[in-house]
């Protein structure tokens, strides 16, 4: 088993019998060191037990000097066993070489290589330093790492290798760090050593904060749409990579005007917290993320910045999106629809919440493009409105002669651009979209005698344009047939004085019942109209035909 030169001092000072201890101590304040080293004072040797004294040894004289004062004091002492036994047991210290067994000139100082650092799949920062060609073998390697006010050793792993000509050695020394100890700036990684035989001293040390440090954190632009919109929830992202220590903290800033305000959790805001994934070389990477809605009055013109601070930063590394463009895309209201004079029909397009003002609206008739030279824009009129949230409302207003709506296929067109839409919108109007459909009420049946001639009407109200059409027809025996004019049939409408600007009908229908072709047959009153998809028919239901001196029934 491998011993060390402090397990061969403190084996030799328990070997001595209790006086001879004494007599130890002594001498070893007394006796002559070399230039450059000092005596052990005996204030501090005093009443100190062979542990500590062990460690005095080493602490003024090293490992391979203090082999040589102590067995020179041991020899003064008369301890020649004791030396003896200690000279034996130095045989068993890796790489250890007395000095008088040494010529000075086949002595080699240590080359150091800078430290190397890398990342292990553990997690931990692993670093390591390389001494090369040195003679005799025997180093002292010592890693600390400082926090603050603390200092801690670190406990390394040396391999050493020899070659033989010119007879040398070189050793990696390696310690493995974690991320605790690398969370703040301040944190240093200090290696320290030393070759006593050349009296060779030499260190390094890093800390994160360094300018040539690997693994400081790379900022990405934010990833913002090119426009913000109104009431409109939207992600900023901000993707941060390539970082070690996993210590990344990003903070999301408002900049509006001068002022400058930290974004916090609230009903617009919330800031998902950051995530870290490993990746392939064992650096981390996250996203920062800004979910917001924004109101063009909040944040029209703001600045959003995310600030990333990282252990390795000496200043936080600041993206922005610049000033916020906002947006707002128009609502569409129902189109209301209106009759002038009986002649005109009103279209009133109405427009909410959009912004900025600037937006174009088109009415033209007969095709869906308004093609130059084919169809000229319709007039019209628009009436701005400026909303106390700074968004805007236009209504325009379209007149045109109601009675191109007779024709079903007559439509009229509106079409509205905004800087906020992917596109122009338009909207088909035709005399199917218009509210005035024709009302019909059930036939009144007048009483029905046996050759008495009568009639029966149908009264239709509430339509527009004026473009009805009117008809009657027979069931007889599950058969339907037109009605046509002449014998004892005679039909008519009788249009009605307009009480609004609507047109309103009463259909009539003349005959003479006769019961023994009539009786239980019906009279059905089909009504068309350009708005309607299919006619509208009320029926007389089954016609009851009295015969001389028979009463109507109750």
């Amino acid at each position: 088993m491998w011993m060390t030169v402090r397990d061969t001092l403190l084996y030799a000072l328990e070997n001595l019998e209790k006086m001879e201890f004494k007599k130890f101590r002594k001498q070893l304040h007394e006796i002559e060191v070399k230039e450059n080293y000092k005596r052990i004072p005996r204030s501090k040797l005093e009443d100190k037990d062979r542990d500590d004294v062990t460690d005095l040894i080493r602490e003024y004289y090293k490992d391979v000097y203090g082999v040589e004062v102590t067995l020179a004091v041991l020899d003064k002492i008369n301890e020649k066993q004791v030396a003896e036994e200690l000279q034996e047991h130095l045989n068993k210290v890796d790489r250890f070489v007395r000095l008088t067994q040494l010529k000075e000139t086949s002595c080699l100082a240590p080359e150091a290589r800078p430290m190397a650092l890398s990342l292990s799949d553990t997690g931990e920062m692993v670093c390591s330093i390389t001494l090369e060609t040195f003679y005799p073998g025997y180093l002292h390697i010592e890693w600390k790492c400082s926090k603050g006010n603390s200092t801690e050793v670190l406990s390394s792993q040396e391999v050493y290798r020899e070659s033989p000509e010119p007879s040398s050695f070189s050793v990696c020394s390696e310690v493995r760090i974690s991320q605790d100890f690398l969370q703040y700036p301040e944190s240093t990684v200090h290696v320290s050593w030393e070759h006593e035989y050349t009296n060779t001293k030499g260190q390094q040390k890093f800390s994160i904060s360094d300018q040539d440090f690997h693994w400081r954190p790379v900022v990405d632009d934010i990833q913002t749409p090119p426009c913000l919109y109104h009431d409109t929830p939207v992600v900023l992202q901000c993707h941060i990579s390539g970082y070690y220590p996993d210590a990344v903290t990003a903070k999301w800033f408002k900049k509006n005007k001068k002022n400058l305000e930290l974004c916090e959790e609230c009903d617009e805001v919330s800031i998902p917290k950051i995530k870290s994934s490993k990746n392939p070389d064992n650096t981390y990477s996250c996203t920062a993320r800004l979910m917001m809605t924004p109101t063009l009055r909040n944040h029209q013109g703001a600045e959003y910045i995310c600030q990333v601070e990282h252990p390795s930063l000496d200043t936080a590394i600041k993206k922005s999106t610049g000033g916020i463009k906002m947006l707002a895309k128009p609502q569409l209201e129902p189109i209301r629809k209106s009759l002038v004079d009986n002649i005109l029909v009103q279209f009133s397009l109405h427009l909410t919440k959009f912004y900025p003002k600037d937006i174009k609206v088109k009415w033209h008739r007969g095709e869906a493009e308004n093609r130059k030279g084919v169809k000229q824009a319709t007039k019209h009129t628009e009436t701005f409105t400026e909303r106390e949230d700074s968004l805007f409302e236009v209504m325009s207003e379209c007149c045109i002669l109601g009675c191109g709506f007779g024709d079903p296929q007559y439509k009229l067109y509106v079409t509205w651009e905004h800087e906020a839409m992917e596109g122009p919108e338009t909207r088909a109007l035709s005399v199917r979209d218009l509210p005035w459909i024709p009302c019909v009420d059930e036939i009144f049946v007048l009483r029905l005698e046996d050759n008495l001639r009568t009639r029966m009407m149908c009264r239709i109200t509430g339509y527009f344009p004026a473009s009805l059409t009117v008809s009657w027809h027979k069931k007889v025996n599950g058969a339907v047939s037109a009605v046509q004019d002449g014998g004892d049939i005679a039909t008519e409408v009788e249009p009605h004085k307009r009480k609004n600007t609507t047109f309103a009908c009463t259909a009539i229908l003349c005959f003479t019942p006769n019961a023994e072709k009539d009786q239980g047959s019906e009279f059905i009153c089909r009504v068309e109209h350009p708005s309607l998809e299919h006619p509208i028919e009320k029926s007389s239901g089954p016609l009851h035909i009295l015969l001389p001196g028979e009463e109507e029934r109750l």
